[in-house]
């Protein structure tokens, strides 16, 4: 009969295989857009946008002078639980005309291997950054870590800064223009006078400090003493597990 091919199947395909063919290629392009982030993690800008972000390892303008590995997007990534008590933080300053700025949120073990890396190669202070400590030392002082808690993706590093405008302060050592308040030092200056309690302190700095310190707490973040703007979730979900997707965009 005509319509049929040899052992009786139809040469032209079934309502079914029609269907079944539509719907793969419909399909296809939510395939291709699926979050690649493992169970847990959000971008930050998806849980709360109005979070300024300056991740500063993904450019040059870090210890590095590099971009460190890892880092292919600008992008804050952080477990869900530590993203929404971040959110709460902002919701709580807003109120007050300021906003949150996170300069690093879950970092790839790869970059942190690339900063110790780095850091044993050796070299000479850094003015900008680790004035008083020489590059090979920043490991045995405790500047840069062989592990890091940012890996498990509950840890980030912040400040505040007003909400409807940038400062032009440049600090002495430290990440440069990040339009922020002032904290003494700006944010990775390998020195003493990072320590969350150095004093002395001009009081604007020490005012801010407590400010940053007082509302992370609030949240349930605990703070890093050595490091002003270092901040981990005290109920993390992840507190043994270290994770190595990139940071990306989507």
């Amino acid at each position: 009969m005509p319509g049929r091919a040899e052992g009786g199947a139809s040469r032209h395909p079934s309502l079914a295989t029609i269907l079944a063919t539509l719907a793969f290629l419909t399909a296809a392009p939510l395939l291709a857009r699926a979050d690649p982030l493992p169970a847990g993690f959000v971008r930050l800008a998806d849980v709360d946008p109005t979070i300024r972000q300056d991740i500063r390892y993904a450019g040059l303008e870090n210890f590095l002078h590099r971009k460190a590995d890892g880092y292919e997007a600008p992008v804050c990534i952080l477990t869900g639980q530590a993203a929404k008590a971040l959110s709460g933080v902002q919701k709580t300053i807003a109120a007050k005309d300021l906003t949150l700025v996170v300069f690093d949120c879950y970092r790839p073990a790869r970059a942190v291997a690339d900063m110790g890396e780095w850091t044993r190669q050796g070299g000479p202070p850094d003015p900008q950054w680790y004035p008083k400590v020489e590059r090979g030392d920043l490991i045995a002082k405790g500047y840069v870590g062989e592990l890091s808690s940012h890996s498990r993706g509950s840890t980030v590093d912040l400040a505040i800064a007003e909400a409807d405008k940038k400062r032009a302060a440049r600090p002495a050592c430290g990440a440069p223009d990040t339009g922020t308040l002032d904290f003494g030092t700006g944010f990775d200056c390998f020195d003493r006078a990072s320590e969350t309690a150095h004093r002395p302190l001009a009081a604007d700095a020490a005012a801010n400090r407590k400010m940053l310190l007082a509302a992370m707490r609030a949240a349930g973040f605990r703070n890093y003493a050595r490091e002003w703007w270092h901040f981990t979730l005290a109920d993390e979900p992840f507190p043994k597990q270290r994770f190595d997707f990139p940071v990306t965009a989507n």
